[in-house]
């Protein structure tokens, strides 16, 4: 299964900000579109980074109460894995595994498509073995009555 079956199954509205944005206006974003990550992009769209609740927590520890007054452009993670929507789930997660990131872009070329998580190709991974079970379960059954 590749990366595309997601984006089409689930199409979302990409969340993103502007390196400027505060990380207040940042976690009130978070929460109000109930996501763990956001895009960070410039004034073309472009991809400049992903802010994630963990970059959050790390600036907390690191920050304290400077946090409140920090841009997101200094927070942001930069330089992480990107995905296309040809690549195969199973080695997107091999790399986020690998690069212990939660959250990938998904780039068309230079264009931004998409954000999956973790949690997304999990998901997507366990409906595939379930149908997979399921075939396997009637090729049995058929097998047995023949």
């Amino acid at each position: 299964m590749k990366l595309a079956a997601i984006l089409r199954e689930r199409p979302r509205r990409l969340v993103s900000l502007p390196p400027t944005a505060t990380a207040v206006e940042a976690a009130a974003v978070m929460r109000s579109e109930n996501v763990g990550a956001i895009l960070v992009r410039d004034d073309r769209g472009r991809l400049l980074g992903v802010l994630s609740e963990r970059n959050l927590a790390l600036a907390i520890a690191t920050r304290g109460a400077r946090l409140f007054r920090s841009r997101i452009g200094e927070l942001m993670s930069v330089g992480k894995p990107t995905a296309a929507p040809d690549d195969a789930i199973r080695d997107v997660m091999r790399v986020m595994t690998e690069r212990r990131a939660r959250h990938m872009p998904v780039l068309e070329g230079e264009t931004l498509v998409g954000l999956v998580s973790v949690g997304d190709l999990l998901n997507a991974r366990l409906a595939e073995k379930i149908e997979e079970n399921a075939v396997l379960q009637e090729l049995a059954r058929v097998a047995m009555g023949a």
